[in-house]
């Protein structure tokens, strides 16, 4: 169910552009390592039997026509130019009305003859050919095309294909960060600790696939790999990258921007005006900050220590990381309905802001001031302790009756808090299961929308 998801995508895709186009264009069909863009072309092709895959992985252009050639002997006979192979197609066009596939084409600099007859046939040929490129996002097509693209699974998503609960969603989310390879690797007849320890292995996909990446991206991946291995341990500005590292900063900025690039990094504006760089999903913040350094054993397996450190780091940072985006679009959705003041939720000076004793996820006083608490954590808890500490940091200066509290927390709720909230108009407790009805609204909305009567 998890793959089937891709080629249907692609067939969709394919259909409309065959409707909707008036000339002979070519589709660029792009999507990072590890989404399946192979899969989904060969699984046309299976199934449109007319289609033709071929691909340039491994080997140069001037071998690719070769091999091309031959693997096709009755289609392109003896052609030993790339204008005689698209004039072939052209013929065979005619006759059926095929999709042909072009896997790798961001390998190797070396398709100015392939990419010259590909422009000639799109623009002359008045044949029924379909032609898709097949590549990464960073990746130059030098010719004119309609990009169509594979994102990453969302939790909703997730939580519909092997039919899983929402918070067990968004566990496998953050294990695979939505990655279709890593996804179809788990198992939901086992347990989430079975399938982490399943998944730290020498052998796994889960290992090799950011190695590969790595190693598609860059020449010497070991430069790289500084970089983001210093970001997974709180180095996050260019002067501490730098000072981890040794790298000059013109050096580290040079990198950052390629990590960028790649779609392996992602940065983030602070409130004082400085950038923050971080690793651009889960997956790879767990490999950086677990597996780069981690030796295995002689069978390939990885020791408790290591499963330990990552499940650590799984439910501390990356799981909690996630569960305060949940937090905050909750907060953004509903502030309207806290306070009658506008308060932009958007704005970095209103986040982690410290008053008195207590650093509140989110702060603003106003007429009314709004502090909201998010306990993400799973296995935290929200003490009386932490309470008392709020309303005394909050009313120093202001009468509680002017403030209104968000309390946020994935954990269970304990009964003194709800008797806060049932006393006190002004104490919102927002549970686990009101997160996931806020967060997964729009998607619902847009996927499964309601039927309504035209008389009601």
């Amino acid at each position: 169910m998890i793959l089937k998801r891709i080629p249907d995508k692609l067939k969709t895709d394919i259909d409309m552009f065959r409707l909707a186009r008036k000339d002979n264009k070519v589709l660029f069909f792009s999507a990072d390592s590890g989404m399946g863009k192979t899969y989904a072309a060969l699984s046309y092709c299976a199934e449109n039997k007319d289609s033709l895959y071929f691909s340039f992985q491994n080997i140069s252009a001037e071998l690719a026509l070769k091999t091309f050639t031959e693997r096709y002997p009755d289609l392109f006979k003896d052609c030993t130019t790339w204008v005689e192979f698209f004039d072939c197609l052209q013929i065979y066009g005619k006759e059926k009305r095929p999709t042909v596939f072009f896997d790798d084409v961001g390998e190797r600099n070396d398709k100015t003859d392939f990419y010259a007859a590909l422009k000639s046939f799109s623009e002359e040929s008045n044949c029924d050919v379909l032609v898709v490129l097949i590549g990464r996002p960073w990746e130059q097509v030098e010719t004119p095309c309609q990009t169509i693209s594979i994102t990453p699974y969302s939790t909703q998503e997730i939580a519909e294909t092997p039919s899983v609960s929402d918070k067990d969603s968004v566990d496998i989310f953050c294990l695979s960060a939505g990655i279709t390879e890593l996804l179809s690797l788990y198992d939901t007849s086992i347990s989430f600790e079975e399938n982490v320890k399943a998944l730290l292995h020498i052998n796994s996909p889960f290992y090799r696939l950011m190695k590969d990446k790595m190693c598609a991206c860059f020449r010497t991946p070991e430069s790289y790999n500084t970089l983001l291995n210093a970001m997974v341990n709180g180095h996050n500005r260019i002067s501490e990258l730098s000072a981890f590292s040794g790298y000059p900063k013109n050096k580290c900025d040079k990198y950052i921007k390629a990590l960028c690039e790649f779609g392996l990094v992602r940065k983030e504006p602070e409130k004082n005006g400085h950038t923050k760089y971080y690793p651009a999903n889960s997956y790879i913040a767990l490999w950086y900050k677990t597996l780069l350094t981690a030796v295995p054993n002689t069978d390939g397996s990885f020791g408790e220590d290591v499963y330990d450190r990552f499940m650590q780091y799984f439910n501390d940072e990356i799981l909690s990381s996630f569960y305060k985006e949940m937090c905050v679009y909750w907060l953004d959705k509903n502030i309207i309905s806290i306070s009658t003041d506008y308060i932009d939720t958007k704005d970095l000076s209103y986040r982690n802001v410290k008053v008195g004793n207590v650093t509140f996820d989110f702060a603003c006083e106003k007429k009314r001031a709004v502090y909201a608490y998010y306990d993400t954590t799973p296995g935290g808890k929200l003490t009386q302790k932490l309470w008392k500490e709020i309303e005394s940091s909050t009313t120093k200066n202001r009468p509680f009756y002017e403030n209104e509290y968000v309390i946020c927390t994935v954990n269970r709720v304990p009964d003194s808090y709800w008797t806060l909230s049932t006393n006190y108009d002004n104490v919102h407790i927002v549970k686990l299961s009101s997160l996931f009805a806020t967060y997964n609204k729009d998607y619902n909305r847009r996927v499964h929308p309601r039927f309504v009567p035209s008389f009601v």
